[in-house]
């Protein structure tokens, strides 16, 4: 899999589980991936200068606090971000008309921040989701805050009539999603039932490449009702990914110490 060296830094770093690592290490790690290590020391310089790794003791990097709270989102894949409650038809929705829309980074940002929370686009300026996690209004708000939302977002409670929900209803892509997950789980349990048989190199690149997709897809779950999404194929996939989380980071963690070396 073709990935920039930028990507891979993070994506390294992400499933360290909170290890700075050093230079020799990210380049060794890169090589393993398909990164020359030129590319992954000029990916490093310039993540350090743009703010998103910081330095620690001894030439080692970690990710920044904005970074780790992203990765601290993907990481509550078995459960997702919050639990589901029972439902009762009401709605949060986001108040985006009056907030900036030149800076694209800054839009990039809180668009991501709202559909990593579940939120899909209702209206203009108007993003929308059940009112079905744990803590409602206050811990999805926070959240939101977490990844990056705008200070100035409003977030507020909305209530749609039986037409409106079936407009919105069809921005979330449930049998798509659920067709994916399903897949994903086939791949994953095929590979883990392989992973003997390959060099290690091999295992750890394939590992981490299937494994990055199934948790960006994981990330992207929006949590649904059970009227609204079977729960069955997340679960599933859940399962999976934790099973294959320990195995690779077992051979990770082997072929790291060599590299420390």
């Amino acid at each position: 899999m073709a990935a920039s060296a930028q990507v891979v830094a993070l994506s390294v770093l992400g499933a360290s589980r909170g290890r700075a690592l050093s230079a020799p290490v990210l380049v060794g790690a890169a090589e393993i991936l398909g990164v020359s290590g030129n590319a992954m020391r000029v990916a490093l310089s310039r993540l350090t200068s743009s703010g998103e790794l910081v330095m620690e003791g001894r030439g080692r990097y970690a990710l920044s606090e904005e970074r780790l709270r992203a990765v601290a989102h993907v990481r509550t894949y078995r459960t997702g971000f919050a639990a589901r409650v029972a439902w009762n038809g009401a709605f949060l929705g986001v108040l985006t008309a009056d907030l900036p829309r030149k800076n694209a980074a800054l839009v990039s940002r809180r668009e991501n921040a709202l559909e990593l929370s579940g939120f899909r686009v209702f209206r203009h300026g108007v993003w929308a989701r059940p009112d079905n996690l744990e803590g409602g209004r206050v811990a999805v708000a926070s959240h939101l805050a977490r990844l990056g939302l705008d200070e100035a977002a409003d977030v507020v409670g909305l209530t749609l009539d039986t037409a409106q929900v079936k407009q919105l209803e069809k921005a979330w892509k449930v049998a798509v999603d659920a067709a994916r997950a399903g897949a994903l789980v086939e791949r994953v349990e095929k590979f883990m039932a392989s992973m003997d048989e390959k060099p290690l190199p091999k295992v750890a690149a394939q590992s981490f490449w299937l494994g990055d997709e199934v948790l960006r897809f994981l990330a992207r779950d929006p949590l649904l009702p059970p009227s609204m999404a079977d729960p069955a194929p997340r679960k599933a996939l859940a399962r999976a990914m934790e099973q294959l989380d320990e195995r690779a980071y077992a051979v990770w963690a082997g072929l790291l110490e060599e590299l420390e070396r």
